[in-house]
């Protein structure tokens, strides 16, 4: 199984993961502000501001509430493949997808040494940069 994605660069690729995941706040944020909601209908017949496409609005509404949504299951799917997953899930979540907490702060709650804070976040970023389903991994 490893022999499949050794044609890719780790270091950079995990990179390219944690950028992927920290968007969540601005598709999260992206999806709030182009949210649906209806407006008055104008009865004088003239011109106001400028006019927007309703179709054109629902559909990056639903593109920004895909995006974020996205992150969001990558994170539960990695949690579902067993124990030391659940830890990657929650270290991914805690560091980059919804709350970007301090590595010290992360190790204290979950209690966890240093070194193996960093090897496990490493871990944990390989994991998300495998089963991301945008082009993430970076070839040698």
């Amino acid at each position: 199984m490893n022999t499949v994605f050794e044609k890719y660069d780790r270091k950079k690729s995990c990179d390219k993961a944690q950028a992927w995941l920290e968007e969540y706040w601005y598709w999260r944020d992206e999806a709030q502000k182009k949210k649906i909601t209806l407006g008055s209908p104008s009865f004088d017949g003239q011109p106001k501001a400028r006019t927007y496409d309703p179709d054109r609005r629902i559909i990056d509404w639903t593109n920004a509430q895909n995006e974020w949504k996205r992150r969001e299951l990558v994170i539960k799917y990695i949690a579902s493949k067993g124990d030391d997953h659940e830890l990657y899930a929650l270290i991914l979540d805690n560091r980059f997808v919804h709350h970007h907490r301090s590595v010290t702060q992360v190790r204290m709650d979950l209690n966890i040494a240093e070194r193996t804070f960093n090897r496990m976040q490493e871990k944990a970023l390989w994991e998300a940069a495998r089963i991301i389903p945008a082009d993430v991994l970076v070839e040698k």
